[in-house]
């Protein structure tokens, strides 16, 4: 049974590793969708912080749960061959400086892992200081490796 339970996990995991994406145009679709839907939890945190909108907690930790998982959804997209041309906003430093771009997505990960965590206690100070140190990261990230 051990075995099966082994031989079982090393088949899901090598299918999990395999990419779904046939064209390098599938992968940039992939994570822009990605991005558009971090862009609109972020949004919508950032209107509570802001003060524009009501302070909800609940509401502002669902979301922060939603953008924790997202973040790791795009970074395969951008290992695909091809991906650094066509319709993208992404500048060729993202793969000139792989080790670059990867640190600071690798920090914009654990930031909303923090975001999501911190979100959960209720304080909403601490909250929004994680969500400050968060949203730096996020403006370092995007005028490095992106086109406006």
């Amino acid at each position: 049974m051990k075995k099966i339970i082994i031989a079982g996990g090393v088949l899901f995991a090598s299918t999990v590793s395999a990419t779904p994406f046939e064209k390098p145009e599938d992968a940039i679709e992939y994570r822009q969708a990605a991005f558009t839907m971090i862009a609109t939890n972020f949004g919508a945190l950032a209107e509570m912080v802001k003060g524009r909108k009501d302070w909800d907690q609940q509401t502002f930790s669902q979301r922060a749960q939603f953008i924790s998982q997202l973040s790791y959804m795009p970074e395969e997209a951008f290992k695909v061959d091809g991906t650094d041309k066509g319709q993208t906003k992404a500048k060729p430093a993202i793969w000139s400086d792989w080790e670059g771009f990867s640190a600071k997505l690798d920090k914009f990960q654990g930031d909303m892992a923090n975001l999501a965590k911190v979100s959960l206690d209720g304080d909403e100070r601490a909250t929004k200081r994680a969500f400050g140190e968060a949203a730096k990261n996020c403006k370092s990230c995007h005028s490095d490796y992106k086109y406006r």
